[in-house]
């Protein structure tokens, strides 16, 4: 069918952008009237970054077409700064495509100065200046236009733009797409495919017919590192004979036909609606013939459409089989008995497929059977066989890990569904669309990832969903296993952390090898970056949102600075700086009230530095010298409505001060302080000393001690009503103890993840890791091999948990629970 043609413009669309908008109507007064294709991006940053770690883009960029459409957008990746904007393709002329790129962002450059091979000249039209801009081999243009900077591949497009300001022809579509876009979308795409035919041509090769499918096109992307995923709509013109009047007036059924046909079909392809007539009516309006032939297939519900091998299945699902048997027995040549099903042999000059042709086209079968009330048709026997002891052992197509990937991201009732895996697509493409289309497919290294597309008729439009997706087998349930794994060329000097992609709110990780690189990985395990660091990053890296955007930055210390990072990795000013002497801490985040007014504090020997979100020192802040040298991060509580700052100090002294720094809670008494951090368990502060004592204080100062007769290199974590602690083999979580294996344990870990609390530690000596639950009952499958702490995350943000820790000196490792 010629919608797969879609799944090329998805991706094209993908490739191609590297742009920006206003939420300004008049913003399409600048898009050229013969523009077939717009992008409206949303947040340039999230999209080029979404763009940079997509598998499937970076597999297609370097092949025809795709480079060529991304050499025709190559200037715009020059341009800095920007954040929102429109880019349109338009047909220049019979053999050339032009953009335009709309910004309210002023026009800046990446690197500039550092530009070697450049030159501007700017000269008067129309009482606007155009600046022509000659970077390497791109040549563009550009003016300021109605509080808009206007960027075009072709001076003569931009002129005409220019011509039309005080009299724009907006077009109604495109403009009503605009007002209703998802703007929590990365970008969405509108694609005018009436006009864009030519355009088409173009970019592929000429006489493609792709105007009579439909009329406009509305999608919203949305990019994750193994799949392309678009939503939106599509509409028809009731004037204009589109394909998809076909289904007007026709309900959306189930499609079950995936259950009959091989596991090892190449495509799957269903046709359903709730009355054939209907259909036969719509049929009339579009121009296609109808006959007497139609009434025979008035009970046929579902038309499904296979290949295996070399062979096409047609299937027709009914819910009355009376009047269509009987006609295939009139029909009917002969009939052999294969596996308990007949199959009959048809005359050859039947007619029976003719009411089916605008969705199968001239297609005709000559053997048939049933499986209950779908009649199943190929132009063999031997097919047929085929599908009958495949659908007899229960080897279909429905239980295969290519159907259920695109199974949990389309909706369970369509008119039009297909899904395929890279073969069959290649067929589709092949015979419908272009087959210089095809041999670019086959050039691409996509054989694990499904292809599929839906249309669910509506009022007057189309609910469409596309999707190109890394195929995933069903996890096995009650099991742990390794999801990835990542190698470096140099020992790592932290343990790997999970932290939160703002993108999509899935988790990433972050590590640092012993050569001070820091790397960003994905969760699929691909290293997004790296970035050179001047020392080892001291604790865990804390995650802000300094602009209040809901973009994430990574903030840390050093031993000598204290560094806030982008997602890119970039340093943002003025967060780089520097401490003579070193010796930092880790670094503390206070966040009194949650609403991103943080204060960063960095602490050196007895010094305290409070920052704000500006980088500004807090001059409010008073306790900027302890009493004696600070032994870690300090720490912040809240209880009820009072905020508490807790330092320790190596004089034994434990300092509890409000916001301001001054004390809160005078303590006379001086502590030996294990290495364990204070937590706040049954609202107080609760930490362990070196006698191996638990020692809690009140916020009125009170003090108790229970002795516990810890070792001296004992672990301790709490939640606000969970205790753990490790005591040599003992592990002890709330009253309940578990003795362990002989070894070297590192401290307890509690992770709470999807309402359900996991306490981990790690036999450094033997490398096991162990992982129980609240009621301190082993999880399943534990302990498995690992020889450093785990980090614990849902990653995929699917209610599963995965874990990540340190392998060798030089791996990562990712597990997944199930």
């Amino acid at each position: 069918m010629r919608h797969t043609l879609l799944y090329a413009l998805i991706i094209l669309s993908c490739i191609t952008c590297t742009s920006k908008v206003n939420t300004e109507n008049s913003i399409l007064d600048l898009v050229p009237n013969n523009a077939t294709l717009v992008f409206k991006i949303n947040d340039f940053e999230s999209l080029k970054d979404e763009l940079s770690t997509n598998e499937v883009l970076q597999n297609l960029k370097t092949l025809e077409p795709f480079k060529k459409i991304a050499n025709q957008l190559q200037p715009l990746d020059y341009l800095a700064d920007q954040k929102k904007g429109l880019i349109a393709i338009s047909p220049l002329d019979s053999t050339n495509i032009a953009y335009t790129y709309i910004s309210i962002d002023s026009l800046s450059f990446k690197n500039w100065e550092g530009l070697t091979d450049k030159s501007i000249e700017t000269h008067s039209y129309n009482n606007l200046n155009i600046t022509k801009y000659q970077i390497s081999e791109s040549l563009f243009f550009s003016s300021y236009i109605e509080s808009y900077w206007v960027t075009c591949s072709s001076e003569k497009l931009l002129q005409q733009l220019i011509d039309e300001i005080d009299s724009p022809k907006i077009n109604s579509s495109l403009k009503r797409f605009y007002a209703i876009s998802n703007k929590e979308k990365v970008m969405n795409i509108w694609f005018d495919m009436e006009q864009g035919e030519r355009l088409i041509n173009q970019i592929l090769t000429p006489d493609q017919s792709i105007s009579n499918f439909a009329s406009w096109l509305s999608l919203d992307l949305t990019l994750n590192d193994t799949e392309i995923l678009l939503n939106g709509i599509t509409e028809t013109n009731l004037e204009t004979n589109h394909f998809l009047n076909l289904f007007n007036n026709t309900k959306p059924i189930q499609n079950k036909t995936a259950t009959l046909i091989p596991s090892e079909a190449l495509y799957y392809k269903s046709f359903g609606f709730d009355d054939f007539k209907k259909f036969s009516k719509n049929k009339t309006s579009a121009n296609y013939k109808t006959s007497i032939l139609d009434s025979l297939l008035n009970t046929v519900e579902e038309i499904g459409l296979t290949k295996v091998g070399n062979e096409k299945i047609l299937l027709l699902r009914t819910y009355g089989t009376a009047t269509l048997l009987d006609y295939i027995n009139d029909e009917k040549v002969s009939t052999e008995e294969y596996s308990g099903n007949e199959i009959w042999e048809l005359k050859s000059n039947n007619k029976i497929f003719k009411p089916l042709e605008p969705i199968i086209g001239e297609a005709s079968f000559t053997y048939s059977s049933i499986i209950e009330n779908t009649f199943l048709f190929s132009t063999s026997k031997s097919g047929l066989e085929s599908l009958l002891s495949k659908y007899k052992s229960g080897d279909t197509f429905d239980k295969t890990s290519l159907y259920k990937t695109a199974e949990n991201k389309l909706t369970s009732a369509s008119s039009i569904i297909t899904i395929s895996n890279l073969k069959g697509t290649i067929d589709i493409l092949e015979e419908t669309v272009s087959k210089s289309l095809s041999k670019t497919f086959d050039k691409s290294k996509l054989n694990d990832y499904v292809f599929g597309s839906q249309f669910i008729v509506d009022d007057g439009f189309y609910h469409s969903n596309f999707l190109i997706k890394k195929i995933t087998e069903e996890d096995e349930q009650n099991t742990v296993t390794s999801a990835f794994n990542v190698q470096f060329n140099t020992d790592l000097a932290t343990l790997p952390q999970f932290v939160t992609n703002h993108n999509n709110r899935k988790k990433e990780i972050i590590v640092q090898d012993q050569e001070n690189n820091l790397y960003l990985i994905s969760n699929s395990g691909k290293i997004l970056w790296k970035k050179q660091l001047s020392g080892t990053i001291q604790g865990k890296v804390q995650q802000v949102d300094l602009y209040k955007n809901g973009k994430l930055q990574f903030a840390f210390t050093t031993n000598n600075e204290f560094l806030i990072l982008d997602r890119n990795g970039n340093e943002v000013k003025p967060f780089t700086m520097k401490f003579s002497g070193g010796n930092l801490n880790p670094l503390a985040v206070f966040d009194y009230e949650n609403k991103k007014n943080y204060r960063f504090v960095v602490t050196q020997n007895e010094k305290v530095f409070m920052y704000n979100s500006k980088g500004d020192i807090v001059k409010g802040f008073k306790y900027d010298s302890a009493e004696g040298n600070i032994l870690d991060a300090p720490q912040h509580f809240r209880i009820g409505k009072k905020d508490y700052l807790i330092f320790k100090l190596d004089n034994g002294q434990l300092k509890i001060t409000d916001r301001v720094g001054k004390t809160r809670v005078t303590l006379k008494d001086k502590f030996s302080f294990s290495d364990n951090d204070i937590k706040l368990y049954q609202s107080k502060f609760t930490f362990t000393s070196l006698d191996g004592d638990l020692i809690q204080v009140d916020t009125k100062g009170g003090i108790s001690s229970t002795k516990l007769n810890l070792a001296k290199d004992h672990g301790m974590d709490a939640t606000t009503r969970t205790l753990a602690v490790m005591n040599d083999n003992i592990l002890q979580i709330r009253n309940k103890k578990i003795q362990l294996e002989l070894g070297v344990y590192s401290k307890p870990t509690i992770f709470y993840l999807n309402d359900k609390i996991y306490i981990s530690v790690t036999d450094i000596q033997n490398q096991k890791i162990y992982l129980f639950d609240s009621q301190a009952e082993s999880i399943p499958n534990f302990p498995i091999f690992g020889n450093s702490v785990i980090d614990m995350a849902d990653i995929n943000n699917n209610k599963k948990a995965e874990l990540v820790f340190k392998d060798q000196e030089n791996t990562i490792q990712v597990f997944k629970i199930r």
